[in-house]
């Protein structure tokens, strides 16, 4: 009687998934660790496959150009976008609905050898330069900037970011912590590099297209897993990438 009970709740388990099962497009774009384009693979692309396993989904990731990445989610051609915090977008058009948090996002100074230095608030940066991505703007930093008491240098990516300051022509750069520590994984000689002070913290979410939000309770439900089974913490630190 037992078995048969057993196998009844297998065969049950395995109706509801297969009813239930769809299919979700992510909207991904290269930014290491987080998303790889070469060999669609990374950080999210993980959490990816592990939430389709719980959740029975299918979620195909595309690789697009940022900008038509958000244009195509406000189209509803693309149902989710990963690691992003409601208030990045409160102003988009179609802000979209969110899971709970599944991560951070934290902005952090990294330092050339020898140039670390406390900074307690971005006010202790008065009169230095501070390296950043072209384009990227920085709430805490903005009024500094816009004065004059801090200056900005800019690069066109993270990657010649970090690269210009292992090379001593930057003396400190504001970069995603997650971002710095895969790119010293991958470059033994940044590991000279002083990741410093937190500047700016963010809890990330899924960031769900509203004609899907049907879908947030499976969600939320896959993310709590996750993260009690500390699988999202494993992810993470197959890049490298620590609290």
């Amino acid at each position: 009687m037992k078995i048969l009970v057993c196998a009844a709740c297998l065969a049950c388990a395995a109706w509801l998934t297969n009813a239930r099962s769809e299919t979700f497009k992510v909207g991904f774009y290269n930014y290491p660790p987080m998303m790889i384009e070469s060999g669609r693979t990374g950080i999210y692309q993980e959490l990816l496959d592990e939430l389709g396993q719980i959740t029975g989904h299918r979620f195909q990731a595309e690789y697009l150009p940022y900008a038509r990445l958000a244009k195509r989610f406000d189209l509803g051609q693309i149902d989710l976008e990963l690691g992003v915090f409601p208030g990045w977008v409160k102003q988009e058009r179609i802000p979209g609905v969110f899971s709970i948090p599944f991560g951070k996002v934290i902005d952090v100074l990294v330092f050339a050898p020898g140039k670390h230095f406390k900074v307690s608030t971005p006010r202790d940066l008065s009169g230095r330069t501070v390296g950043l991505v072209r384009g990227y703007s920085y709430p805490e930093l903005r009024e500094l900037f816009a004065s004059g008491v801090v200056h900005r240098a800019d690069a066109v990516n993270e990657k010649q970011l970090m690269a210009m300051l292992a090379a001593g022509r930057m003396d400190q750069i504001l970069i995603n912590k997650a971002v710095a520590q895969y790119s010293v994984l991958q470059v033994p000689s940044y590991s000279e590099l002083v990741i410093g002070d937190v500047l700016g913290s963010y809890d990330v979410s899924i960031r769900v297209q509203p004609s899907k939000k049907a879908l947030l309770p499976k969600l939320d439900e896959a993310i709590l897993i996750m993260k009690r089974s500390g699988t999202i913490a494993r992810i993470y630190g197959k890049y490298g990438v620590s609290p």
